[in-house]
């Protein structure tokens, strides 16, 4: 089977929640026999030397990036306000993109063409006009459910209403979208019923995030007393978790177990998350080992109040056997236990004293990870999905 996948940005190296998923099924379907074609934005913020990046990766997938500003501008956004198109969406439609999309399809016949995000649809209508493969949108999230649930938690008025009109201006689109492609991956099964409420007909698959267990090895002796949390920071339902947490989580904590550390760690970390940098707080930007970061921590924290599809964070912080603890909008899509392969808490009292519960018991930390890690390896096993990608691509 020919794919030609087209990524929001380039996956490699897997440093956040999007990249670790679409890396992680490219590695899949490679390992399932897929010549894989990958044409990909090479975006400002995480802009890739793609001559440069490793040689097995660039033989895997043939990538080739195109160069994309897609910086939020104020007066273009300001403007966008009585165009009655969805700002997010507008931002990714580029000309050479689309040049550089049909001369690939012109070169070489595809069975399907992923499209990774909604974000990727405004190339539809070049991919029907130059090929006759199957389109697959890959939905990592219900993006205009992150939008709305932001703007419940924004107090400022002006703010709201304007998350609100991004959100239903997303969601428009996103319903005009849905039944123009021939079959949808989505990430979890809550994901699938809201789609169908959305109003989905066209066929659709579960394909959550994989992981290649063997790639998290379990660290040898982890901090029990040292909670971490990492995420990309310039995602703005990571920033509000995290700004829930410091301000009124970590004081109720530290009050309690005065020798509790906590490691924060993302790139684009902005400066309301430094400001919180103390003895007892560490606080840094990019980590060159994500890996390594996590499995020297004991505790690991998810505080989301925004945001849909699966946390990838969690799916490797699982994999590795940390003890988490997270919100129940953090566990959507994982399809774990609270008590099992992790805890749930919502309330700042409620999440400090699970957080405090592990400080004070290490022995449940490790049956949190051990449960956590058994779960992962049967839950997401990277080649399995892959091969059910697959299958579904030649159902329809």
């Amino acid at each position: 089977m020919r794919i030609l996948q087209l990524c929001i940005r380039v996956p490699f190296p897997p440093v956040d929640g999007g990249s670790i998923a679409m890396y992680h099924l490219q590695q899949s379907l490679h390992q399932n026999g897929v010549a894989l074609k990958v044409l990909s934005f090479n975006t400002i913020k995480q802009l890739a030397d793609i001559g440069s990046l490793d040689a097995g990766y660039r033989k895997m997938t043939g990538i080739e990036g195109v160069y994309l500003d897609n910086r939020i501008k104020p007066f273009a956004a300001l403007l966008n306000i009585f165009t009655g198109e969805s700002y997010h969406i507008i931002r990714f439609v580029r000309r050479d993109f689309e040049e550089a999309l049909v001369r690939i399809l012109k070169e070489n016949t595809y069975d399907a063409v992923l499209l990774e995000s909604l974000y990727m649809i405004p190339y539809l209508e070049a991919i029907r006009r130059h090929s006759k493969a199957k389109i697959i949108l890959r939905t990592h999230n219900i993006e205009h459910l992150i939008w709305k649930r932001l703007a419940v938690a924004e107090g400022n008025p002006f703010r709201k209403w304007y998350l609100n009109l991004l959100a239903e201006r997303l969601k428009q689109y996103e319903k005009w979208s849905l039944n123009r492609v021939d079959g949808i991956a989505a990430m979890t099964p809550e994901d699938e019923a809201l789609l169908k409420d959305l109003g989905a007909r066209v066929p659709i698959s579960i394909a959550p995030v994989g992981i290649n267990i063997h790639d998290y090895p379990l660290y040898a002796h982890p901090d029990p007393q040292l909670v971490f949390h990492l995420g990309a920071m310039d995602w703005l339902p990571n920033v509000e978790g995290i700004e829930w947490f410091m301000t009124r989580v970590w004081p109720l904590i530290h009050a309690q177990f005065p020798a509790a550390k906590l490691a924060l760690a993302g790139k684009k970390m902005p400066a309301s998350i430094r400001s919180f940098s103390s003895p007892d707080v560490k606080v840094q930007d990019f980590v060159k080992d994500s890996r390594l970061f996590m499995g020297q921590g004991g505790i690991m924290i998810v505080p989301l109040f925004s945001g849909s599809g699966m946390r990838v964070k969690i799916v490797e912080g699982m994999a590795l056997g940390k003890a988490i603890v997270t919100t129940s909008i953090g566990a959507e899509g994982i399809d774990g236990k609270d008590g099992q392969e992790f805890l749930i808490a919502n309330s700042p009292e409620e999440f400090a004293d699970r957080v405090l519960l592990l400080l004070k018991e290490p022995s449940l930390q490790m049956e949190l990870g051990k449960r956590a890690r058994s779960f992962c390896e049967a839950r997401f096993d990277n080649k399995a999905i892959g091969k059910g990608l697959i299958a579904f691509i030649q159902q329809i």
